[in-house]
């Protein structure tokens, strides 16, 4: 999967720029707090309480618990 920038910052200029031409519609009176733009979130794995919370009951072997681990890391290796 490539990734691709959602914008690009025009050092000369001083402002940031938009990959894609990137259109909404809001009213024309708005006090908003500036909202940060990601590129890529930061990978977060599952807690041990919610794997548990996944089975329905907190019982897992050993096995059970490595494959779940497996699985996730695959999944950070995919998406990050």
């Amino acid at each position: 999967m490539k990734v691709e920038p959602v914008a690009y910052i025009n050092v000369a200029e001083r402002k940031l720029e938009w990959a894609k031409v990137i259109e909404w519609h809001t009213p024309t009176v708005v006090n908003l707090e500036p909202i940060p733009l990601y590129t890529q979130r930061e990978w977060i794995g599952l807690t041990n309480d919610e794997i548990d919370k996944l089975r329905g009951y907190p019982k897992w072997d050993l096995a059970e618990i490595m494959w779940v681990r497996i699985i996730e890391q695959a999944l950070k290796d995919k998406n990050t």
